[in-house]
């Protein structure tokens, strides 16, 4: 019996012991500007969701419909450009105030989930929003492909918050696509 005792007390303080492979979200950016936020974004890689399973020409945009208010419409096409669109939309605002960098999104009015802007280029070229686990992590640029030495500094950015090899890089059309109906 002591040795039992012995043998869980040891396997509980390896357990306790063992740091997490990757610290989590970081910090989100300390300010976003809503209006210069606003508007379409394509999707260059995300990890995986159940609602995006086999999306291509991904784009999210944000309508300003309030000063601190967004109507978010996100949209792709179901396997291949030009097949079945899938639309989902929601709505958006401020987690803590009124700052825009961490927001609640909610869709179907009952599912509400926080998230961050944690990576933003000054001129709103392109972001990074995440939830506070790193489960969900979109990258977006405002053009459908990004060049790919930005592109590797935002993921080398990201190794130390997740497994980047789970990163999907969503096909795009050279042209990009509105999506519209």
């Amino acid at each position: 019996m002591k040795l039992f005792f012995t043998a869980l007390f040891i396997i509980t303080m390896v357990i306790a012991q063992t740091p997490d492979t990757y610290v989590k979200a970081p910090k989100p950016v300390s300010y976003v500007d809503a209006e210069k936020f606003s508007g379409l974004w394509y999707e260059i890689a995300r990890t995986y969701n159940s609602f995006e399973k086999n999306c291509v020409g991904a784009t999210v945009e944000y309508k300003l419909t309030k000063p601190l208010t967004y109507e978010i419409k996100n949209r792709c096409f179901d396997t291949s450009f030009g097949g079945k669109t899938i639309e989902y939309n929601g709505t958006a605002k401020p987690s803590n105030g009124n700052v825009m960098s961490q927001i609640d999104m909610t869709y179907f009015w009952i599912f509400t989930k926080e998230y961050r802007v944690i990576y933003l280029e000054e001129d709103y070229s392109s972001a990074v929003l995440v939830d506070k686990d790193m489960e969900y992590v979109w990258i977006m640029n405002r053009e459908p492909f990004m060049k790919k030495k930005k592109l590797d500094t935002i993921v080398a950015s990201l190794e130390n918050h997740m497994d980047t090899s789970k990163l999907i890089y969503t096909p795009q059309e050279e042209q990009g696509q509105k999506n519209e109906k």
